[in-house]
């Protein structure tokens, strides 16, 4: 199990929160994104796109390309 890099403390659970991801050198283009923090602290241990919501994302172009929407 890994520690916590501000607090020292263990963890053994995330607290996880929705985030905007924005792209570079594209501005203006955002993923809908989470972040994991620690559960004592707060600290931010990562970031990442949200993956349910790239799947869902996807799925929808998809669709709308096959004029299915």
């Amino acid at each position: 199990m890994g520690t916590c890099p501000k607090c020292g403390m263990p963890v053994s659970s995330v607290t996880t929160c929705n985030i905007e991801v924005n792209t570079i050198p594209s501005p203006g283009h955002t993923w809908r994104g989470v972040k994991h923090c620690c559960p004592s602290c707060g600290c931010v241990l990562g970031v990442q796109i949200d993956p349910v919501a790239l799947k869902t994302d996807i799925v929808e172009e998809i669709l709308h390309a096959l004029g299915k929407d």
